[in-house]
């Protein structure tokens, strides 16, 4: 099959001007960065369609949150827009469930190279570089499916160019459709398998062909699958606005040459990277070695383009006084001082840390222990890992209080730190119980 070579951008979840979550006391910088990293991570998106020269942007869902009603991600938007619009790039904009199509406000005069699609559109759209027709898009799942165009290869051979080239075909979920059992797209990561719609796929009729290019309307991580034919694609999202949107977060380039199959990049576009790092610290584990452990986690990590501020998070695991010691904001705030020193001369962006730390029995790092204290240690993991809630279920079987009290309880144990709990609960407990066989037996 001989295709028009184009190449186009594909972007989702841009949330302009929507601002990060869960984050601590950071610096005056870091806070501007946080700030403005989705509207600067759209000014890189512009950027780079100039610069891969790509035929159209394909925006595909939640490029603004509606609730925010922000004038700046506005601005940003008509910006972005009229730069591409000067180079002759069509927008095309595809509402998702934060940026309904009611919120993008069509009465306004938008630059003349955006389309809007609505929901309800149902009718095979020609994208075009001048008069050529370089791809056709169509939405599905919001129409009924015997609306659906999917062409049999006789008609598709109707649109081939005067050099036997056809354009590629795309089609795109709409929200509505990966929120219906029937027409959605599920997700078996494991396997890497993908439903589709029924009218994505190739029925008994040989001549029957899928669209060459699906875009998928699902969540915020990145996803690819390989269809037969094509292939199903979500970019995931521009920038990560929290600790879990760290994997893969850019935006995706799709360059279809004439004869080789469809090839996507993604291209990082955000200027604010989520970092979680995990290290297990030993009983004996000095704060040099630590240092070291952190410095070496950094430097492993190779700076994108357009990356300004790294967000990280340490997840320290093991048990010891060094541990124990970083339990204190002071002590947090020593280390980081002195790894910054460290890594002064190297070319990393600006970092801001925090710290999650899990203590682990300290009978997992040494041969002795008492039965009081294996006996304890075992209650506690098992009351840990064995519940999702330990805390809600503990206030939930204590059937003698009084539902004021229930309630009241339950209030409270929402605004606790489970982990900080159970990691007190096991040092006690190793630091109490951990007393000779003769004085168990004399107790």
């Amino acid at each position: 099959m001989s295709y028009v070579p184009t190449r186009f951008i594909h972007a989702a979840n841009l949330r302009l001007d929507h601002q990060p979550q869960g984050v601590a006391t950071i610096s005056e910088a870091a806070q501007h960065l946080l700030e403005d990293c989705t509207l600067n991570s759209f000014a890189n998106l512009v950027q780079c369609c100039l610069d891969q020269s790509v035929d159209f942007l394909l925006l595909t869902g939640n490029t603004f949150v509606e609730s925010d009603h922000s004038i700046r991600a506005r601005i940003a938007l008509i910006d972005g827009f009229q730069k591409l619009a000067t180079h002759n790039i069509p927008v095309l904009v595809i509402p998702g469930e934060s940026d309904p199509l009611s919120a993008w406000d069509l009465q306004y005069h938008w630059p003349e190279n955006v389309t809007f699609f609505s929901p309800g559109d149902h009718d095979r759209f020609d994208i075009l570089r001048e008069t050529e027709t370089v791809a056709t898009l169509q939405l599905f799942g919001s129409a009924p499916a015997k609306t659906y165009q999917t062409l049999k290869l006789k008609q598709r051979n109707q649109l081939f160019n005067k050099q036997n080239q056809r354009p590629l075909s795309i089609g795109c979920m709409t929200p509505a459709s990966s929120t219906t059992a029937e027409e959605s797209a599920t997700f078996e990561l494991d396997s890497f398998s993908l439903a589709v719609p029924d009218a994505f796929q190739n029925d008994d009729d040989s001549s029957e062909v899928a669209v060459d290019y699906l875009s998928l309307s699902k969540g915020t991580s990145h996803h690819t699958f390989e269809m037969q034919p094509g292939v199903a694609h979500h970019p995931g999202t521009a920038q990560g606005l929290n600790f879990g949107e760290y994997q893969k977060n850019g935006v995706t380039l799709a360059i279809v040459n004439s004869e080789a199959p469809l090839e996507l990049r993604r291209i990082k576009v955000a200027p604010v990277r989520w970092l979680p790092l995990e290290l297990e610290l030993e009983p004996h584990t000095s704060t040099a070695q630590l240092r070291q452990q952190m410095k070496s986690a950094l430097l492993s990590r190779k700076p994108g383009k357009h990356e300004r501020l790294w967000m990280v998070c340490w997840k320290l695991s093991g048990s010891g006084s060094l541990l124990d010691a970083l339990e204190d904001a002071t002590q947090q705030a020593e280390l980081t001082s002195a790894l910054q020193q460290e890594l002064k001369q190297q070319q990393l962006p600006q970092l801001e840390h925090t710290f999650q730390l899990e203590f682990t029995p300290i009978q997992q790092h040494r041969e002795s222990g008492t039965e009081l204290t294996d006996s304890y240690l075992r209650q506690v993991e098992s009351f840990r890992t064995r519940f999702d809630a330990p805390l809600e279920r503990l206030i939930s079987r204590a059937g003698h209080l009084d539902p004021q009290w229930q309630q009241r309880l339950t209030s409270i144990a929402a605004e606790l730190d489970e982990a900080q709990i159970f990691n007190t609960a096991i040092r006690n407990g190793q630091s109490w119980l951990n007393i000779s066989t003769d004085e168990e037996h004399h107790s």
